[in-house]
């Protein structure tokens, strides 16, 4: 397991936000909460809840509040699936894990991303992937 399967939601914000170690220049949760706006609803987290967030003390999670800190880490380059998959790692415990290894016929540009229990991998699987190559055949054939 890689140390980005393995991120949190704290992990995320405190690398780019406040201060201590990170990665290069960090911003303050001031800015980070003027660029943190949910594109689909504009809501905006205060840069208190966002230092609560970076601190990992319980916060009371929703999509938007997702959306709005994946809008705002995206001037990092932060893709939005990464910032989703850090927040149900961190609230859920459950992990969202990419179904692709050893797979002959996952389609072009295709990506099956799976809610999993920790230490789980896609050959612990076999039942989800002969899920989607059923499905796959499905909608070949039309049926």
């Amino acid at each position: 397991m890689s140390t980005r399967d393995a991120e949190t939601l704290a992990d995320l914000v405190s690398q780019y936000a406040g201060k201590g170690p990170g990665r290069g220049a960090k911003i303050t949760f001031e800015q980070l909460a003027d660029r943190s706006v949910d594109p689909e609803s504009g809501y905006k987290p205060s840069a208190n809840l966002l230092w609560s967030i970076a601190a990992g003390r319980g916060v009371k999670m929703n999509k938007r509040l997702v959306r709005a800190v994946a809008a705002g880490l995206a001037g990092f380059g932060i893709d939005v699936r990464r910032v989703k998959a850090a927040a149900a790692r961190e609230y859920t415990g459950w992990d969202a894990g990419e179904l692709t290894q050893g797979d002959d016929e996952l389609v072009a540009g295709e990506v099956i991303q799976v809610a999993r229990a920790e230490g789980v991998t896609p050959d612990d699987m076999p039942a989800v992937r002969a899920f989607f190559q059923e499905l796959r055949r499905r909608r070949a054939t039309k049926e």
